[in-house]
């Protein structure tokens, strides 16, 4: 056997996992380098109240509070947070949230390092221009924002762009399943699944490496077990701490090794219709995994490994997953979906990357099928034939 193409791993971040980790946050945050803290925090942290546990940590330490609208990051969002990085001087940055939240926190603490906005720096355009000090606090079990390089944005004609480098892996990630028990059913569905998808793309994709695997297969395994546990029972303390754990372990698998076709898919929703990322990712996963499959069986024996099964079964696992913990009830609102928009959003030089690190190469054609996949399961979840 020839051997592999040499491959790198990325750093991860200090991490401190458990129910009692937001007591030692205090302590951890003065070991960065900063004197002021701009905490970045969404709408629903603030709502449920958990915004106030973060604080009570914090002081007596000078803190400014940012609260961004819920929804997922756009110009305007991070440019505004940006602002208030920039206003707090000596700052260290701590991002509590969904993964829009931690996105937000994360460019600001970049673009907040330097002068003007973030729009210059979508896609790679040009180099980042420094950062302060990352904390990052998930309070969802999915996006695994907390150790990733990559940052979504919607640009200004509202689609789904990215920013990508090193200055955006956070210093220090607080993991505090109590966070996550404050989450609604329909975030604590779309956000698992997220994880789900991610775990499957890294380890099947083209950029995939032992190393990483190890993590997505780990994930694969807590997610199967977990997710349904805590789509029933948000409370369930121990499987909400799995759930966040199965989060990173998917985030480290996806730095390491990209996403794939259920991720263009999902970025082109998210661009066309606003949809939630887990829900549109966990939507483009059921369309192209079983066409994944058929093409690609070797792609997936990490997967099947990891999920106890034949290879052949996996999109049939997926499937039960999805109902099992209630996508249906978790979409949302109903959309009129145009395949060709679909298809044409999925080759779009932002989402190429994930097109082309596919498991299973997708050319002109098999690319409009899967879009018209993915409206046939949009219409059948909806209706119950999914």
């Amino acid at each position: 056997m020839a051997p592999s193409p040499s491959y790198e791993i990325g750093r991860v971040p200090r991490t401190v996992i458990g129910a009692g980790a937001l007591g030692d946050l205090g302590a951890l945050v003065d070991g960065l380098d900063g004197a002021n803290l701009v905490v970045i925090a969404d709408q629903g942290v603030q709502a449920t109240g958990y915004i106030t546990r973060v604080l009570a940590a914090l002081r007596p330490r000078p803190i400014t509070l940012h609260v961004v609208a819920w929804g997922e990051p756009t110009l305007d969002s991070v440019d505004g947070a940006a602002e208030v990085v920039r206003a707090a001087g000596d700052a260290i940055v701590i991002g509590v949230g969904g993964g829009s939240a931690l996105d937000i926190a994360k460019q600001a603490a970049v673009v907040g390092a330097g002068v003007g906005g973030v729009e210059p720096y979508l896609l790679c355009a040009n180099p980042l221009p420094g950062r302060r000090p990352i904390v990052a606090i998930p309070t969802t079990s999915g996006t695994g924002a907390e150790v990733t390089r990559t940052c979504i944005v919607a640009d200004r004609s509202g689609r789904k762009s990215w920013t990508w480098g090193d200055e955006l892996l956070p210093d220090l990630v607080v993991l505090d399943p109590t966070a996550a028990a404050t989450m609604p059913h329909a975030v604590t569905v779309g956000t698992g699944l997220d994880a789900f998808v991610h775990a499957i793309e890294a380890c099947s994709g083209q950029r995939r490496n032992s190393v990483a695997a190890a993590s997505a297969q780990r994930a694969l395994s807590l997610v199967i077990t977990h997710l349904p546990r805590v789509a029933v029972d948000g409370g369930d303390i121990g499987s909400r701490q799995a759930m966040q754990e199965a989060a990173y372990l998917a985030g480290v698998a996806i730095d390491n090794c990209g996403t794939g076709v259920a991720h263009s898919i999902g970025h082109a929703l998210g661009s066309q219709y606003h949809l939630p990322h887990g829900i549109s990712v966990a939507v483009g996963l059921r369309a192209a995994l079983e066409w994944n499959v058929d093409g690609e069986p070797a792609a997936y024996a990490d997967a099947a490994t990891a999920l106890s099964t034949d290879v052949e079964q996996i999109p049939t696992i997926f499937e039960a997953l999805c109902a099992d913990v209630g996508l249906r009830r978790a979409l949302g609102v109903d959309v009129s979906m145009s395949a060709d928009d679909i298809a044409n959003t999925m080759c779009a030089a932002e989402n190429r990357p994930m097109l082309d690190n596919n498991a299973r190469a997708v050319n002109d054609d098999e690319r409009r099928m899967l879009a018209e996949r993915t409206v046939q399961i949009w219409h059948g979840l909806w209706h119950g034939r999914a």
